[in-house]
């Protein structure tokens, strides 16, 4: 399901248009939200929505103000429209057996104004997965703005707590990291993150993918979004990784010292890769068999300990079972250790709050960049290509040509542009140059 949402203005217009119509063309979109604050919606040729085929299913209700928050869909889909109010617009559509709700925003520029839209939009449907997408008009910390001034703080403050007590979890953006530019020059200029989408848990757990991109910015201040929820479900074949965890183990040390010393007959570079291939056929039936589920060796330690402690609650004490208490203390602190490493190192987060277990911090980061990081769509010869098939077979064959034999690498300059030149060829020919038995 793709979705599109654009701050654009003077749809109206014809130059508007033709700017809307290569992104819906090219991308296909289920969903298009427009924001215009001066059209009037009757007065707009219909026959261009019949061409792409999308019709209109809601706009938001500004009382005797004309609408400004346009939400289109192909004419196929019956979307359930719930809520209607002045910055926003509340759906929800069911997409391959999944009830999917959507709130799309256009807020206010007044902060006082976007309060109210803040208490609004925590009244979600309960248990269902939510996306919110649109022009929000706030930035969550400094770093999503650029200029000269200074951000006031309330605003950021508003837009923060209610992400944060709801539990909301902003989409990573690819593309321009600032969606809104005031287009002056120098010292007058001004960047923001303003458009964005945020969606709940839920979303995370139904869904195998999320995307979110900027697309080129014509006719508006504001770069327009694509949103791309997938709910199919792809199973790849599991890549082998080292984990680190494994190191605090005393029996992976010796897998590894025994792997080392096989002996193997070659060249050097022939006698590293037997024997890497040899450790991780080895790790992988250790980890396997010997090491275990380090969530199934969590519960069964917590199980064995509680085990022991009913035992004295119930029988009393005595030495032996102090010592098997100790003993399971000692293992459950380790398997919680070993899930927390785990987790840590799955979503790549190199902080954490010393002396407190993150686990479900770490298990929600993991889940957010595995959603995030698929590749569900490539450009390929100016055409969109979703099909699973096409793209694993582009892959592999642009991958295939540029490590075969035949392939002539061309010097594109790149390392001499990336990678500063710290010795001058002067000083370098000085330095490489053979030393002569003349006395200086």
């Amino acid at each position: 399901m793709n979705c599109i949402f654009w701050n654009i203005r003077g749809i109206a217009n014809n130059s508007s248009r033709a700017a809307l119509k290569n992104p819906i063309k090219k991308n296909s979109p289920d969903f298009v939200f427009i924001t215009e604050p001066w059209m009037n919606f009757d007065n707009f040729r219909k026959a261009w929505l019949n061409r792409f085929d999308i019709k209109l299913f809601a706009f938001n209700n500004r009382g005797s103000l004309l609408p400004n928050l346009w939400c289109l869909c192909k004419s196929t889909l019956d979307p359930v429209v719930l809520d209607t109010k002045d910055q926003y617009v509340s759906f929800t559509i069911n997409h391959l057996g999944t009830v999917i709700g959507f709130s799309v925003i256009y807020a206010s520029t007044s902060y006082l104004v976007r309060r109210s839209l803040w208490n609004t939009l925590g009244n979600v449907l309960p248990n269902t997965p939510w996306s919110f997408i649109g022009d929000f008009n706030a930035i969550i910390s400094s770093a999503e703005y650029k200029g000269n001034h200074t951000p006031s703080k309330a605003p950021i403050s508003d837009f923060f707590n209610w992400t944060d007590v709801n539990s909301l979890i902003q989409v990573p953006t690819l593309g321009n990291p600032f969606t809104w530019c005031n287009g002056r020059k120098g010292r007058l200029r001004t960047e923001k993150r303003l458009d964005r989408v945020i969606c709940n848990m839920d979303l995370l757990d139904v869904c195998h993918s999320i995307k979110c991109h900027t697309l080129p910015k014509v006719k508006s201040d504001h770069y327009p979004l694509l949103y791309s929820i997938n709910l199919e479900k792809v199973t790849f074949k599991s890549q082998f990784k080292f984990l680190n965890m494994w190191t605090k183990n005393e029996d992976c040390l010796r897998v590894i010292e025994e792997v080392w010393k096989t002996k193997f007959w070659g060249c050097p570079m022939y006698v590293l890769d037997r024997k890497l291939k040899l450790l991780k056929a080895r790790l992988k039936d250790w980890n396997k068999n010997s090491f275990g589920d380090i969530t199934h060796n969590v519960i069964t330690a917590e199980s064995d300990l509680r085990k022991i402690q009913d035992d004295i609650g119930n029988f009393g004490y005595t030495d032996l079972l102090h010592e098997l208490e100790k003993d399971a203390q000692g293992k459950l602190e380790s398997a919680l250790n070993t899930e927390e490493d785990f987790w840590k190192e799955k979503s790549r987060i190199n902080w954490q709050v010393h002396g407190d277990r993150n686990t479900k911090f770490f298990h929600t980061y993991a889940k957010i960049r595995r959603r995030t990081s698929l590749i569900n769509s490539l450009v390929i010869d100016n055409q969109v290509i979703n099909d699973n098939v096409v793209l694993e077979s582009h892959i592999i064959n642009h991958f295939k040509n540029l490590f075969n034999n035949d392939f002539v690498p061309q010097d594109n300059q790149l390392i001499r542009t990336s990678i500063p030149a710290l010795v001058s060829d002067l000083t370098n020919n000085m330095l490489t140059m053979i030393p002569s038995d003349e006395e200086v």
